[in-house]
């Protein structure tokens, strides 16, 4: 005889697909007209960026390019000049068990790039970055109960959120940004953009999300003289998701990445500052947990028949809270052996992210990579990299060990020149997604009840049994192929476990 699960069951996410991709980007690059002469080669920058990702029968399919940049000293000016452009890419991934609610998450790391100039006009670049892609989608398990009560059951009550919702959106924003009270820009020689969510609020089925952008610029404001300025802008953006599941009750978990962006300037007719025009491709991935208990079966037999249960490692999240948080990581970088006279920016272009337990709570850290554009003690530019150390143990995530749609990026830089070849940097770090308790427990997955093998049995009424302390009264019971109430309520006990040595009545079922 099997006994068959009912119907209670939870909802956790899975992944259905983990892997890597190596995508090469060759260019043979040749200045255009309107670029002057390479004297210095300062910094080669591959920035892979992702227009599309869809996922339909099975196949998973990515498109994007790659901006492949060189920022250099030109040589008539000796000032900062930039010169890029873009190479696509496209790969394909073979994608089982993806259910109807899923979740594409990607992400990519350059790994290398050189950088050879046959002339001063012309550059040939070889490198290389590496597409993560994690697909995610939501599974039910199921927890066994029998249909009848012929059993003699432990059950024990499970931390168990459930994850009531899963799903993604793509979308775009675009804005016209005035310069109008910074200086012109004539150049732009790099920019980043990060997206975050600031705001969530649930109602039945849907997500009202809003968050901002951060777009950052460094360019030239002469080109003649090569003086460069920053234009630091924040970019509000709202978004109603559709997200089926979700209420006022569930507990939100929202990851928010840029996927791809595009500056350009924009000539306005009626002033001589150029406007820009920012376009921006945004990907958000919500899901929803219902927080709760679950009454797990981890124990079964029976009084009358030989029984065989079947054991699993059953997987839950006992506790789910939203991580939204920033704070400030102080670094001291050396900059060169050489005197600095002046620091034109600092930016960070990567921030790497390892979630590990720490202190009795989930710690996020990794390394963040400054790169450093400066003057030298003879005006001349130059640039260096840095790599930092950060970690960083959210509040909410006291008491757990891992984390959900993580993300980590750098908000903000501050820095000043405390002697000639050592900078002080303020960096504010923006850490978001969700601290999760997961927990294992031993769970029955199924029972076999023997039938041709019914238990033997005595004709005593009543047994004798001497137990010592720390005994455990299932272990007892089932050894006597009684029920555990009985033996509870025939001898006044409440817990399972003895807190001392006593005799025992054990009663017949």
């Amino acid at each position: 005889m099997e006994f068959n699960s009912d119907s209670r069951s939870f909802c956790l996410p899975v992944t259905v697909l983990d892997t890597v991709a190596e995508q090469l980007a060759d260019l043979d690059l040749t200045l255009p007209d309107y670029c002057p002469d390479i004297e210095k080669i300062l910094k080669c920058t591959l920035v892979p960026k992702i227009r599309t990702k869809s996922l339909s029968g099975g196949q998973l399919q990515i498109d994007g390019s790659c901006d492949i940049s060189v920022l250099y000293v030109e040589s008539f000016n000796k000032t900062i000049r930039c010169c890029e452009q873009s190479v696509d890419f496209s790969q394909s991934f073979s994608v089982r068990d993806a259910a109807d609610c899923f979740a594409v998450l990607t992400k990519t790391k350059p790994e290398y790039i050189n950088c050879r100039a046959l002339s001063p006009r012309r550059l040939v670049m070889h490198g290389a970055f590496s597409l993560y892609v994690k697909v995610l989608s939501a599974r039910k398990t199921t927890l066994f109960t029998p249909a009848d009560g012929s059993l003699e059951l432990l059950t024990k009550d499970v931390g168990c959120a459930d994850l009531t919702a899963f799903c993604q959106e793509q979308f775009a924003v675009s804005e016209e940004i005035s310069v109008a009270d910074k200086p012109r820009i004539d150049c732009i020689l790099y920019s980043s953009a990060g997206a975050s969510v600031t705001d969530l609020k649930a109602v039945t089925g849907k997500l009202m999300v809003s968050g901002e952008i951060s777009l950052k610029i460094f360019y030239l404001s002469d080109v003649e003289s090569g003086t460069t300025a920053k234009l630091d802008y924040i970019l509000p953006f709202s978004q109603i998701v559709d997200c089926e599941g979700v209420d006022e009750n569930t507990r939100n978990i929202v990851g928010c990445d840029v996927m791809s962006y595009d500056v350009r300037l924009k000539s306005d007719m009626l002033s001589d500052k150029p406007a820009v025009a920012f376009d921006c491709k945004l990907c958000l991935t919500a899901e929803g947990w219902l927080p709760g208990s679950k009454e797990v079966i981890t124990d079964a037999y029976s009084t009358e028949f030989a029984t065989v249960p079947q054991f699993e490692s059953l997987k839950t999240a006992a506790e789910v809270n939203p991580v939204s948080e920033s704070y400030i990581e102080k670094l001291t970088a050396s900059l060169d052996d050489g005197r600095i006279s002046k620091i034109l920016d600092i930016y960070s272009d990567s921030v790497t992210l390892d979630v590990r337990q720490k202190d009795g709570g989930v710690n996020v850290g990794g390394k963040i990579n400054l790169c450093v554009v400066a003057l030298d003690d003879k005006s001349f530019p130059i640039f260096i990299e840095r790599s930092c150390e950060y970690s960083h143990t959210p509040e909410a995530g006291r008491g757990c060990n891992d984390m959900i749609l993580p993300r980590a990026r750098v908000s903000g830089i501050s820095f000043r020149l405390s002697d000639d070849s050592t900078a002080e940097i303020r960096c504010e770090l923006k850490l978001t997604g969700g601290a999760v308790k997961n927990e294992c427990t031993r769970a029955v997955s199924g029972v076999e009840v023997l039938e041709d093998k019914p238990v033997a049995q005595d004709n005593c009424a009543l047994t004798l049994y001497y137990a010592s302390q720390g005994e455990n009264l299932w272990e007892i019971a089932k050894a006597h192929n009684t029920g555990l109430e009985p033996l509870l309520r025939e001898n006044s006990l409440e817990g399972v476990t003895l807190d001392s040595a006593q005799m025992l009545l054990i009663p017949k079922v």
